[in-house]
């Protein structure tokens, strides 16, 4: 079974704006050079159309572009769903239709946190820039206090946490590895810096683990009971 590519956080913006191609697989090549093929966007729905059983669509802003989700036949009731105006995050691949770039939706989430949207920007700003091997504001340099550099906005995204210890005992896949390390970490929740920060440390990519945790939230293996803190499903 082939691995499913791992997502990257992006504007709008990087995927209309970027250069599109089907070399080696469709994927959009970003105006900072970063390789986009399956991404992670948030924004308003300002138009959606359903023809059921047949094509949905809907009309994403994110305040730097607009772009559309598209789904047709059996995959069309993934947008069903989806209310006009509503704030979401959608996981999809990038891909081309009649000289439209659209986005193939894999998972649709309604978010009911305004300031989602503003926390996906800041991390869409460090990831892409990331990628395209630019220094950003969020670095810090040698000899630098992180106090000095990082600031408020680095203080709200990854807030400082208690190191955790090696007690924690994981098996399985990857996948599940996450959902025993959600369940023992207790009932009040982890934060997923926590649980990026522990995987990151057994070598997995930050962009990795907000994906497998985003699959497991779709597959409500997980729940998310506030933003970005996350419990273990009832069983």
């Amino acid at each position: 079974m082939m691995e499913r590519m791992t997502g990257v956080r992006a504007s709008v913006e990087d995927v209309i704006k970027g250069k599109f191609s089907r070399e080696n697989g469709p994927h959009v090549i970003s105006p900072l050079g970063v390789e986009l093929r399956r991404v992670v966007l948030v924004g308003f729905v300002v138009q959606h159309y359903a023809r059921a059983g047949e094509y949905s669509s809907i009309t994403i802003d994110d305040g730097t572009e607009t772009i559309r989700a598209k789904a047709w036949r059996e995959d069309a009731d993934i947008l069903a769903s989806v209310e006009p105006n509503s704030l979401v995050m959608v996981v999809g691949k990038v891909r081309e239709y009649q000289g439209e770039v659209h986005i193939d939706p894999e998972i649709v989430r309604n978010v009911t946190d305004p300031n989602f949207i503003t926390l996906h920007h800041l991390e869409r700003y460090r990831a892409v820039l990331t990628l395209a091997g630019i220094s950003t504001p969020l670095e810090v340099e040698p000899g630098d206090s992180p106090a000095k550099t990082e600031g408020d906005v680095q203080a709200t995204i990854d807030e400082a946490t208690p190191p955790l210890t090696d007690s924690v005992s994981l098996s399985g896949t990857f996948s599940k590895q996450i959902v025993q390390f959600v369940e023992q970490m207790g009932p009040a929740g982890v934060k997923i810096q926590e649980i990026i920060e522990f995987f990151e440390g057994r070598g997995h990519s930050k962009t990795d683990i907000q994906m497998k945790v985003l699959d497991l939230q779709d597959q409500e293996k997980i729940i998310e009971i506030e933003l970005g803190k996350y419990v273990i499903a009832m069983k």
